[in-house]
Parts: structure tokens; sequence; C-alpha cells
């Protein structure tokens, strides 16, 4: 199926992360036909659900702790008519699966940033790697010291700004988007 546009989702309770921003987050996660992919904080679960597209052999878990935006969550994997995406109802890191996965997407953490990505250390493969979109100045410093703390390689920041243009009247005026911090790293290879 591939990229799916902001408009096609079902959006009622929880924020969603546009579709400029998901092309990129995705993009980053380098995802292979057969990985395992958890989304931390899914939300109305438009990276898991893009993401599920492009794996034909793999796996989302999309871990989501409030109850309000579970339904949507459901009604939007309901409607790509998707079968390898899992929803669970939890807060990360201790609702993530203990298994071997390949890749993380964190785009809540709820104050939870080190164990989640204690977690992501423990349970992922060798060579797998993490993506965290942050809108505040704080948890982008959060999570970089982390990932360097924690030996992470590869640590990536990129800043992404989009603005969408609106009809006033004969003109076109831009309005933009919150600014975005997509941050990527690696999993340091275990000897």
């Amino acid at each position: 199926m591939g990229h799916i546009y902001d408009k096609e989702f079902v959006q009622k309770e929880l924020p969603m992360t546009k579709q400029e921003i998901r092309a990129i987050s995705i993009a980053k996660l380098q995802l292979q036909d057969d990985s395992i992919l958890v989304d931390v904080g899914a939300g109305t679960g438009s990276i898991g659900i893009e993401a599920a597209t492009y794996l034909r052999n793999g796996n989302v878990f999309a871990i989501e702790k409030e109850e309000k935006g579970i339904e949507t969550l459901k009604e939007n994997i309901n409607r790509f008519k998707l079968d390898n995406i899992e929803v669970i109802v939890g807060r990360a890191p201790e609702a993530i699966p203990t298994i071997q996965y390949d890749r993380m997407f964190i785009g809540g953490s709820t104050g939870s940033m080190r164990n989640i990505l204690e977690h992501f250390i423990k349970y992922s493969k060798d060579n797998s790697r993490v993506v965290i979109n942050a809108i505040t100045l704080e948890t982008l410093a959060d999570a970089t010291k982390l990932l360097k703390e924690l030996n992470f390689k590869n640590i990536e920041v990129v800043n992404v700004v989009v603005s969408r243009g609106k009809s006033i009247g004969p003109y076109t005026m831009m309005y933009g988007e919150n600014p975005i911090y997509i941050i990527t790293a690696d999993k340091e290879e275990t000897k």
C-alpha cells in the first residue's frame, strides 16, 4: 500500500503524526520486509499502520495507554484491513512484549524514555534501530543524552518544519505546523 494521507485516517481523541513527518520517520526506520516494529505511544496508529503496509512478513506491536484512543486505533487498523498489527493496551515499557524485535518508534514515552530504551537494548536484535519523534526541546535533550549514555551509535537529529498553504480570499497563506525533531539511533552490536 505505501504512504497513507492524513485524511484517510480516523482521528478523534489522540494526536496523530502528520503525513510528512510520518513519511520521514518511516524512512528513518529503514524497515525490512520482515521487521518487527514496536510502536510506543501509538495514538491513532498512523505510524504503525503505515509501517505495517510495508511489512509483508513482519509485524507491528502498537503500544497505547490511553483507553479513550484504543477504539480509534482499532478502527484505523480495520479500515486498512491489516492483520499484521497487534494493539497492546498499557504503558511502556511494561506493556512491550518480551520478544526479539528490530525496530522501535517512540512517539510518546510519558517520562519513561530511559526504561523504554533499556527494554530496547535488552530485547532488540543486534543492529536494531530506534526512531524517536520529539516536539519539545526537553524531550530532544533527554533523548539524545540517554542515547549517548546507553552507547547507541549513529545518533542523528533532523528538525522538520512543515507549512501548509491555506486559501485566504484570492491568496494563499502558509501556516506552520509544530516543528518536529526526528531522532534516529542504532543499537550497539553485542560482543
